[in-house]
């Protein structure tokens, strides 16, 4: 048994260091490659759209271009999170 009172007397005068904090790692996020194939397009589209649903990709940039002979192009900057 320890006497309480030399317990609460080394707690004030001999108090522990506090811990260092842990590193946080966080990943940086990666692009996607640019693909120009219809059909890959397509494929790579639907993959994109399942990762942002699941949280595991977001949008970081859109832009948008109207042209009266070709309509709109739109572009989405997309990181994914690994």
């Amino acid at each position: 048994m320890t006497n309480p009172l030399i317990e609460k007397y080394n707690e004030i005068h001999n108090p522990k260091p506090p811990e260092p904090p842990k590193p946080v790692e966080k990943s940086k996020p990666r692009k996607l490659a640019k693909c120009y194939d219809r059909e890959d397009l397509k494929v790579s589209f639907q993959q994109v759209a399942d990762k942002i649903q699941q949280g595991k990709a977001q949008v970081a940039n859109m832009s948008m271009e109207r042209d009266m002979m070709s309509g709109a192009k739109i572009t989405f900057e997309i990181y994914v999170d690994d």
